[in-house]
């Protein structure tokens, strides 16, 4: 089985580097694309580090990542149970349920693949959205590595569903990371019924992380700088953790946009204890004055 799966993975690898160049240049030169459509897993250290990931490349979540990220997973399986709520940790407010497993580079590539429901809101058109993700990354140098990502999203009593296909490049030398993502570079709209429908929508970030150790991590996002609908503005999103002893992580961001010159941001925090190579976290988000969302991770390393 496992030997099956290697080659499935190593003919997916085929298409990687084309796809990324392919699709860097069309982020460039394609129409502008919509703001991202998929809501982000509810994972705590990504929510408590304000949704900043481009750049990232260690404790990659299958959900939302830099598909370049995979190829530096060399030494490890991650498997991921998340929940999300909203202003209360209640059922009233449960919103959103994720499981993830990350797999490590067994020579073609690491990869991860994401399963997320997303309950509709209160006043929110609809049933809710479930939506997969499946991204693969190979290292092409010690200090580079290339991915690409494909995901299948539909809304809850629809007969037709969205693929998307992502790509992305990471770059790392020594403590710096730093990562280019094109999201979203083609979307077809597809079941029903009727005939496909392809769009070149891709949506280019930027990421900048600096790792000096294992218990310190500092990085920098910028979303969305092309390929966005006119009015909607680029974001921005930064975040740190530090563990205690190995045992302990504290974790704060923030992320918003600078609109016509001024600041809309949210601040994020969370808290992580590791057992072993488990480990349970908590994040929250602060946004308009108030709690607005919150998350419960639990996680195990192999």
């Amino acid at each position: 089985m496992f030997k099956s799966l290697a080659n499935r993975r190593a003919r997916a690898m085929v298409t990687v580097v084309c796809a990324l160049a392919v699709g860097l240049t069309v982020g460039v030169l394609a129409a502008p694309a919509a703001a991202l459509e998929l809501p982000y897993p509810p994972n705590a250290r990504l929510m408590a580090m304000g949704w900043t990931f481009v750049g990232v490349c260690d404790q990659h979540d299958p959900g939302r990542t830099n598909p370049g990220a995979y190829g530096f997973n060399g030494d490890q399986v991650t498997l991921s149970l998340g929940a999300g709520f909203g202003a209360g940790l209640d059922l009233d407010t449960f919103n959103t349920v994720y499981a993830g497993v990350s797999d490590m580079d067994r020579g073609v590539g690491g990869g991860g693949l994401a399963l997320v429901y997303c309950k509709a809101g209160e006043g929110e058109d609809g049933q809710g959205l479930k939506y997969a993700t499946y991204g693969i990354g190979k290292k092409v140098a010690d200090w580079c590595s290339l991915g690409l990502s494909l995901s299948y999203s539909q809304a809850v009593g629809s007969k037709r569903g969205a693929v998307t296909t992502d790509a992305g490049l990471m770059l790392r030398l020594g403590a710096i990371s730093a990562g280019v993502q094109a999201s979203s570079i083609t979307r077809s709209l597809v079941g029903g019924g009727i005939k496909p429908e392809t769009e070149f929508t891709p949506s280019v970030s930027v990421g900048l992380a600096l790792v000096p150790s294992r218990a310190f991590t500092l990085a920098l996002d910028a979303h969305g700088l092309t390929g966005q609908d006119e009015g909607v503005e680029p974001w921005y999103s930064g975040g740190a953790e530090v563990w205690l002893k190995d045992k302990i992580a504290l974790r704060a961001g923030a992320f918003g946009s600078f609109e016509k010159g001024a600041a809309s941001l949210s601040y994020t925090g969370g808290v992580g204890l590791r057992i072993g190579k488990a480990e349970i976290g908590y994040a929250l988000v602060f946004s308009d004055g108030g709690l607005s969302a919150q998350c419960v991770t639990a996680s195990s390393s192999f």
